[in-house]
């Protein structure tokens, strides 16, 4: 039996950023088996579900989060830089133990599927305890175990586990990459080791890179003429490398770093709480890949992949002095096929498409926010909001139906949540 999404007006996000005004998507399993005109794709024994006054959209992809650290919204609010690079701790954090950052995550993954995220790319500690609470969301992800050696060996043994359970093949609905902290707090060695295991699993590696001024300090200490420097020189400066932030790199960094095709996840609210700085978006927009993240709730309070798209917006076109700079359907791309690439899920997921993995969203176009509809892609950059958010699909199966998740509640959740957080 299949699911048809009927009528709906759709942005297909593929290579000719098709939009058709009223159309059929047929759902057969995980995969989108066909496109058409409305009306066109229905048979007696199917789902159907009326998207004759919505807009369909390929879901968001959020490529750089920490979800198990949702109990942490809240815990730091305009604090100097100083207080976040000394090591990025919440105080009373240690009231949290391993079992609660397992809740935490069920609920953060919950909160994203409600605000239309399908994909994330997630790294943390204790990855082997947490992934599974990803996994059984629904949603779409890659996990990473944290690797640093600043204080202690390496923790390879967790990251193998992870990596030996998931494997690393992108087809898989949660799959895993390799994730060392930072540039200082890893070695070099453990960078090389990180490059060495990429290669040999076919992993991605998912790294913080200037992030902040004192971790740029340490690795020019350590002989490396920045933080592109280090990464050429430990074998991470490749296509497969995904750079969380990259803030704080120098002109000459910026203008070399389309050469090697490291991904960049940018995190525009995180970054301006934190830093009150951010990536110079429009120079690099279109010369390498760029996905948008929310980063964790401790630094951008709201998981909200729409809010960052159109911060990305507002503050790139600002800091290039130019309104015209980032327009609306390169932000669109960056919010969901960009992402996607930079993930290695480009050839399954981002775009609606025959034959990719039906990971979708259905907007509400009764919300007034989404009237009128005189350009579809800049209400979803510009006006839209999880409110919004009707239907989300991944891989074929109803995970938020009526805006509603369809499997757990919402409410609860939520008193767990406050429950617990309650413990600092």
């Amino acid at each position: 039996m299949a699911i048809v999404l009927t009528g709906g007006a759709v942005l297909t996000v593929n290579a000719a950023n098709e939009f058709l005004p009223s159309a059929d998507i047929r759902i057969e399993g995980e995969v989108i088996a066909a496109l058409g005109p409305a009306g066109s794709l229905a048979r007696p024994s199917d789902t159907l579900l009326d998207c004759s006054e919505a807009l369909i959209t390929p879901g968001l992809v959020n490529v750089h989060t920490h979800a198990a650290t949702a109990f942490y919204r809240g815990m730091a609010e305009d604090q100097p830089r100083e207080f976040w690079s000394a090591g990025y701790a919440m105080p009373g954090q240690e009231s949290f133990t391993v079992e609660d950052h397992v809740l935490s995550v069920r609920a953060a993954c919950a909160e994203f599927l409600l605000n239309g995220v399908t994909c994330i790319a997630d790294r943390l500690g204790n990855m082997d305890r947490i992934a599974p609470g990803i996994e059984a969301s629904g949603i779409r992800a890659v996990v990473g175990h944290s690797l640093v050696d600043a204080r202690a060996p390496a923790d390879w043994k967790t990251a193998d586990a992870v990596i030996e359970r998931y494997g690393t093949d992108p087809s898989c609905r949660i799959f895993a990459g390799i994730a060392p902290h930072a540039l200082d707090t890893c070695s070099d060695a453990l960078l090389r080791e990180c490059a060495r295991r990429a290669e040999k699993t076919g992993a991605r590696v998912f790294i913080h890179v200037a992030q902040n001024e004192p971790e740029v300090a340490a690795v020019r200490r350590r002989g490396h003429d920045g933080a592109l420097a280090c990464l050429i020189a430990t074998g991470l400066a490749t296509p497969s490398t995904v750079a969380a932030h990259a803030i704080y790199l120098s002109d000459a960094e910026f203008d070399a770093w389309p050469t090697y095709g490291i991904a960049i996840a940018h995190c525009p609210a995180s970054n301006l709480k934190i830093e009150a700085r951010t990536l110079p978006l429009a120079c690099l927009a279109g010369r390498v890949t760029i996905g948008l993240g929310t980063d964790w709730t401790a630094s951008n309070n709201a998981m909200d992949m729409l809010a960052e798209a159109r911060l990305a917006a507002l503050v790139g076109k600002m800091r290039a002095d130019d309104p015209q700079a980032l327009p609306v359907q390169q932000m669109v791309r960056m919010l969901t096929i960009d992402g996607a690439r930079a993930l290695g899920l480009d050839g399954l997921t981002g775009s609606i498409e025959v034959g990719k993995r039906a990971d979708l969203v259905v907007f509400d176009g009764n919300k007034l926010e989404a009237t009128p509809v005189h350009d579809p892609a800049a209400n979803l950059i510009y006006s839209l909001n999880p409110r919004a958010v009707r239907d989300v699909l991944v891989d074929g199966a109803l995970l938020v139906r009526n805006g509603k998740l369809t499997w757990d509640d919402e409410a609860a959740l939520a008193r767990q949540q406050r429950t617990r957080g309650a413990r600092r």
